[in-house]
């Protein structure tokens, strides 16, 4: 199994950096479960510095040039080689208890070892 975390992001330079410690310690959750995973950033045209914060954090950094959330959403699944895909938006945070509940409803409510449900 293999999830895609999918993050469409303009004009994020401000929260990035620290929104992708977050979810990036949350993919832990996939890592217990076996699961491989990515993290790909969509800049969508931005004129900050987001595109560089997201490839120094590690991520997989597409580009999408017009404006329009669903577009960038989309640009980043198509490069996504997950079996499931996860968006969460640029300024979250999620928590290793939120994908871990995740993990939990694509099994079908199983919970797997680290678990919260």
């Amino acid at each position: 199994m293999k999830v895609s975390v999918i993050v469409p992001a303009f004009n994020e330079e401000r929260l990035l950096a620290e929104s992708l410690r977050s979810i990036r310690a949350a993919m832990e959750a996939f890592r217990e479960a076996g699961w491989a995973s990515e993290l790909i950033v969509c800049d969508n045209n931005s004129t900050d510095r987001t595109a560089e914060i997201a490839t120094a954090a590690g991520a997989l950094v597409v580009f999408e040039p017009i404006n329009q959330i669903a577009r960038a959403r989309n640009t980043g699944a198509a490069k996504a080689t997950g079996d499931w895909l996860v968006f969460i938006d640029a300024d979250s945070f999620p928590t290793l208890a939120l994908l871990r509940d995740v993990v939990s409803a694509v099994n079908g409510g199983r919970c797997l070892a680290g678990g919260s449900t």
